[in-house]
């Protein structure tokens, strides 16, 4: 779908493309979507890690059209063209999007003549006023930040916008950009007032952060919405609709806390194992899928769901649970123990399905009857205010608690670190030992009964003097 002209220096080619092409809808159900050219002119930047980055300039036509009308590899008709049809007024349509395609060209061959650096947004903007020159376009209304923050969250939830990897979104991503734009919605109408690109600086920052101080946010949520802000105004910078940098100040960051999160030990996971609850088999499924997430270091996402698929023998004649992590795609293969083969076997190696709000749940309930009621003090700091909280134990578990559990007890069995990230999916040594929850007695311990610390002690003996 790549035009070339041999006129244009080799650098530029044009394309068009559909914003949501619908491809799983019914022509029946379809909308019209805009087209968008895409022009391909060899401009660059640089990312933190030194390479390149080629970014096109991606302009709205503002034309719109039925996916079922356009024509994606018609014989005899340009790839990009509507296709002839007596349901759509196709001629016009493709006119059009000639004379657009060849002020874009006119353009290039302009900006180029006048040695101007060609941007993203320069090449914008010459080709609005060229449009306009030429009526073919009206005068382009300006897309507030808010707007874009609608279309954003619209394109990256129909896979039309992605990552800088080029994967979709996770799931959890785009519910964070939802509630990211719910929450600036609701920041405007408390502030009487939009923003555009331009109106995000330090005061906005300070504003924002009160808003969610007010409504009793912790520091990590707050932080996680200022996350989502960042990402989609350094995307709009890209895409040239402003040159904001203020978002990469220090002092414009995304606030984050350590949680106080709890850990079951050994001992506890055998009491929880040891339950007879044959009699309520809601819970008996809650315990099991829990104590397969603690005994394989795996998040709900990937614990929950194994299955027959998932179970291989190695060469050495190592049974291990072969699976690819949703959230972050890594692949990990995690040794069965024992007790974990029993719980597999008892469900013939498929888990029941289970929905982690029910698990949550519980899970808890099967905590107390366990009489994991040791009390625990967490500390939080809701509007940015330092609580202090006592809990029973069995209050506080939940189904992330069987990761951190995993990971610790690995830990505290003497696993290295970088072993255990094999298992778990950390990237980094950091990462990994601010996550799992080791208190310095256990530390103490451990150490303890290292050689270093055990070694015979190099006693000292008197020489004799020499003749005597």
């Amino acid at each position: 779908m790549i035009i070339f002209d041999e006129n244009l220096p080799a650098m530029l080619t044009t394309s068009f493309k559909l914003k949501d092409p619908q491809s799983k809808i019914t022509p029946a159900k379809q909308v019209p979507t805009l087209v968008y050219l895409i022009a391909s002119f060899e401009y660059t930047e640089t990312k933190p890690d030194g390479s390149l980055r080629y970014i096109p300039l991606k302009y709205s036509t503002a034309l719109k059209i039925k996916p079922c009308f356009w024509n994606g590899k018609g014989k005899g008709n340009p790839e990009y063209r509507a296709r002839q049809t007596n349901q759509f007024e196709h001629s016009t349509f493709n006119i059009r999007l000639d004379d657009i395609n060849n002020a874009c060209k006119t353009v290039h061959r302009e900006l180029l003549n006048n040695g101007k650096q060609i941007t993203p947004e320069i090449f914008r903007n010459a080709l609005d006023k060229k449009l306009i020159t030429q009526n073919l376009k009206k005068e382009p209304k300006k897309e507030t930040f808010g707007e874009y923050i609608d279309r954003y969250n619209l394109e990256a939830k129909n896979g039309i916008r992605t990552t800088v990897y080029k994967n979709p979104f996770k799931l959890y991503t785009l519910k964070n950009f939802k509630t990211f734009a719910a929450q600036f919605k609701l920041f405007e109408l408390d502030k009487g007032r939009s923003y555009d690109f331009n109106d995000i600086d330090l005061v906005f920052y300070n504003d924002f952060m009160l808003f969610f101080n007010k409504k009793g946010y912790s520091k990590n949520t707050s932080g996680r919405h200022i996350k989502s802000l960042k990402m989609i105004m350094n995307a709009a910078r890209i895409e040239g609709l402003h040159n904001n940098s203020i978002i990469n100040e220090k002092a414009f960051r995304a606030t984050s806390v350590e949680t106080d999160s709890i850990y079951l030990s050994e001992k506890e996971l055998k009491l929880i194992y040891n339950l007879d609850l044959s009699k309520d088999p809601l819970l008996d499924v809650a315990r099991d899928v829990f104590l397969v997430g603690c005994w394989t270091a795996q998040r709900f996402s990937d614990y929950s769901r194994i299955s027959k698929e998932n179970i291989m023998v190695l060469n050495g004649g190592v049974k291990v649970i072969d699976l690819i992590q949703v959230k972050t795609g890594q692949r990990v293969k995690v040794p069965i123990r024992p007790e974990l083969e029993k719980i597999l076997k008892k469900y013939d190696y498929t888990l029941p399905k289970t929905y982690e709000q029910k698990l949550n749940k519980r899970i808890k309930t099967v905590g107390e009857r366990a009489e994991l009621n040791e009390k625990v003090r967490i500390t939080t700091y809701p509007g940015g205010n330092k609580e202090e909280t006592d809990y029973f134990k069995y209050d506080l578990i939940k189904t992330h608690t069987a990761r951190r559990s995993g990971c610790t007890n690995m830990h505290l069995a003497g696993i290295p670190s970088i072993s255990i990230m094999k298992i778990s999916g950390h990237t980094t040594e950091s990462q990994f030992l601010r996550y799992i929850k080791v208190e310095k007695d256990e530390t103490a311990n451990i150490l303890a009964l290292h050689p270093y610390f055990t070694q015979v002690p190099i006693i000292k003996t008197k020489r004799k003097p020499q003749g005597k």
